[in-house]
């Protein structure tokens, strides 16, 4: 049986950090075939990836990877679990034998057993429920309730990527897939991608965090106006969208509660800035990273329903770049009649599931608002006209 290594990633943008985790994952693995699903023009914080998606499958198959399959937008700007959830429907589509993660404790057995525990508490899932409605935001509930019923083994657990590594983990098991997950524990030695976002921002020198190839496309997309460099670019149409919108219309958006719903809409009507927004409707209930991500639901248009179709159907596979041995991968998922995007175009005209077409409408319309946030060059329609990457030479 060949082996297929998935990795999970944002790659905002790739690092070395990234690279030691592919490296350390193929060490362990041996796979025959490297595939990366990764996020969007949108990632996880809420926030815009600083380079578009097709600059990112670049750089992926420029440094190992057979195979780039896009997560689609719902699920790369969901909380950490219909992110996993989402993910870990697409791995398992392709036949992924082994998923690697990155976390701070690179302790698989420990993880899987933790998430087991999660998975099968009532207790756990009552008592998150009970710090939330005592005003602690989400993570923090998780954190206060896994300290509490598991004080001893895993107390001080909820660093981020363990967390999301257990999401991961609890999708592999409620969805009952044939995948082998292993964690590689995080190097200290590199800066983390929000680490280089901010030098990036800051125009800091930042070639000592960056591989060479990286840097090569992140220097094109500061030539070309195209480098994105947060969620301050859509500063005004996200207010103009809150000042145009009445308030009982809001309420179709995800994670808007009716109280949530007032304090955007009054924060709206006072502020100028994205800082300002968020600054007026943060408190200990709600963080920056759930506010943000509320605010790209907003721009990009992304109801409660959409949200409820992203849980219950299994997603295509859109694959945004492929190596000569990724495209013999592709050929034999192929095979088994999958849902497969390689033309958007194509798969409009043969699709018949709508709930798919409304997902992936989602995509095209989020290509469409980043690049809104060019300096020039901004155009509609990219889905359709750029081309399957391909990459032939190592």
């Amino acid at each position: 049986m060949e082996k297929i290594l998935t990795i999970i990633s944002e790659y905002n943008p790739m690092h070395f950090g990234h690279l030691y985790q592919l490296e350390e994952s193929v060490n362990l693995v041996n796979p025959d075939y490297k595939v990366a699903i990764i996020s969007g023009n949108f990632v996880q914080r809420g926030e815009p990836s600083i380079i578009n998606k097709w600059d990112k499958t670049k750089i992926a198959l420029h440094y190992g990877f057979d195979l780039v399959i896009e997560l689609p937008v719902v699920y790369a700007i969901s909380s950490a679990e219909n992110f996993a959830s989402g993910a870990i429907k697409i791995a398992n589509l392709i036949g992924t034998t082994h998923l690697s993660f990155g976390s701070e404790i690179g302790d698989i057995d420990k993880l899987r057993k933790l998430s087991t525990l999660i998975n099968n508490s009532p207790d756990y899932i009552d008592l998150v429920k009970d710090k939330i409605s005592r005003g602690y935001s989400y993570p923090k509930s998780q954190e206060m309730a896994i300290n509490e019923l598991f004080p001893k083994e895993f107390k001080g657990i909820c660093a981020p990527n363990n967390i999301l590594g257990i999401e991961y983990l609890k999708a592999i098991e409620k969805q009952d897939c044939d995948i082998n997950p292993i964690t590689i524990k995080r190097n200290a030695q590199y800066a983390s991608s929000s680490e280089i976002r901010d030098s990036i921002r800051k125009n800091e020198e930042s070639d000592d965090s960056l591989p060479e190839y990286t840097q090569d496309i992140l220097e094109e997309n500061k030539n070309q106006g195209s480098l994105v460099s947060s969620l301050k670019a859509f500063e005004k149409e996200i207010i103009y969208i809150l000042r145009r919108t009445p308030i009982e219309e809001l309420s179709v958006f995800p994670d808007l509660t009716s109280p949530l719903v007032k304090r955007f809409k009054s924060a709206s009507s006072v502020c100028n800035t994205i800082e300002e927004l968020i600054y007026k409707i943060k408190n200990k209930s709600i963080t920056q990273a759930r506010i943000q991500r509320i605010l790209l639901y907003i721009l990009l248009n992304i109801t409660k329903e959409d949200m409820e179709i992203s849980k219950n159907e299994l997603p295509y596979i859109r694959v945004l770049g492929a190596s000569a041995k990724g495209k013999r991968l592709l050929s034999h998922i192929s095979m088994n009649n999958h849902e497969i995007v390689t033309s958007v175009n194509s798969y409009e005209l043969r699709c018949a599931n709508e709930n798919l077409m409304r997902l992936l409408n989602i995509d095209k319309f989020a290509t469409d608002i980043y690049t809104l946030a060019y300096e020039r060059n901004s155009m509609t329609g990219l889905d359709y006209t750029t081309k399957l990457t391909s990459y032939s030479v190592r």
